[in-house]
């Protein structure tokens, strides 16, 4: 069964917006999103088959209704388990806070796709906000005799417990909790703080995903954590200095620069990849060597301190400030 997923066109991750950064992490852990919120559906589909993110123009005549960002406009194409010709479209659209007319809106789009397409519809809406606006996902129409009821999938992130999110094997469970912990600090940028420590700790310990995925879903993970808790700069930098991460028995260090996290799996290319090219020359003990120098100068002009980058690349301070030509 062919499979088309209907979700916003996400945006780059250093452009600060909340939508764009859940549409791509959406699109990053699409299997592991569709397991969480309906894992009934997920147990149709076939998730070997990389999904397929179509061009938004097969799906114009919709979005020229939209006003702003109210509609979603990327199809995405999946398959089954089984087979079947059949066509199942899935609407996600994801409000921080839902307008008075939210759930005749996801009607309407309901009909115009199942009118243009004449398939089946699986429609779904996560709510990232505390709001009480919505209780159910219903839109109800009657008038004179004439009437409908359409029901959708609603999803409220404040519905879900930190423990129940902690407990999780899942992990977008971490970026449902980032969610919460967006609302809840909205206005402590200490305890937003706090909390972002927290979520990353979380993750550099987590062991019970599947091995071959963990580094994926971690580097994701840290990308979405890092803008979504968004704090001052001054705790930015305090949190470049407290991020050691533990991964496999070694200590790691979790880098943001230029508002572009490293992650360890960069962290992992630059002291391998760079330190091997550079050093091919001279062995692989000194291509070791060379790409610590490579990471160290690279934190050094990201304002860490030199004690700091001392003690986690084993390079003596002497040869750390001739690395940045600060005489002794």
């Amino acid at each position: 069964m062919l499979t088309n997923i209907v979700l916003e066109r996400p945006n780059d991750y250093r452009v600060i917006d909340h939508d764009g950064l859940w549409k791509k992490i959406i699109q990053e852990l699409f299997e592991e999103f569709i397991l969480f919120f309906i894992p009934d559906l997920a147990e149709e589909l076939d998730f070997s088959k990389r999904p397929e993110f179509l061009e938004q123009e097969l799906f114009k005549e919709i979005i020229q209704e939209k006003k702003g960002k109210q509609i979603a406009d990327q199809i995405v194409k999946v398959y089954s388990k089984t087979g079947e010709e059949k066509w199942l479209i899935i609407h996600i659209e994801i409000e921080g806070s839902p307008r008075e007319n939210f759930s005749k809106r996801m009607f309407r789009y309901f009909y115009h796709i199942y009118d243009k397409f004449n398939v089946d519809v699986v429609a779904m809406a996560v709510l990232t906000n505390n709001s009480n606006v919505l209780t159910k996902g219903e839109y109800h129409y009657a008038l004179h005799g004439t009437s409908l009821t359409y029901q959708y999938n609603l999803f409220k992130i404040s519905d879900y417990s930190e423990d129940e999110l902690l407990n999780s094997d899942n992990p977008f469970a971490m970026a449902i909790l980032a969610a919460k912990y967006v609302h809840e600090t909205k206005d402590d940028v200490e305890k937003r703080y706090q909390f972002k420590i927290k979520l990353m700790k979380i993750l550099s310990q987590k062991r019970k995903y599947p091995h071959e995925y963990n580094r994926m879903y971690i580097s994701v993970l840290i990308y979405f954590i890092d803008y979504l808790l968004q704090i001052p700069l001054e705790l930015t930098k305090k949190l470049r200095e407290q991020l050691i991460e533990i991964k496999e028995g070694k200590e790691m260090v979790y880098i943001n620069r230029d508002s572009m996290p490293i992650s360890w799996g960069e962290f992992e290319r630059i002291v391998k990849a760079e330190g091997r090219e550079e050093g091919k020359a001279e062995g692989k003990l000194e291509g070791k060597k060379e790409g610590k120098r490579i990471v160290a100068k690279k934190l050094l002009e990201d304002g860490m301190s030199f004690e700091f980058v001392a003690k986690y690349t084993e390079i003596p301070m002497e040869e750390l400030k001739k690395l940045v030509n600060i005489p002794n």
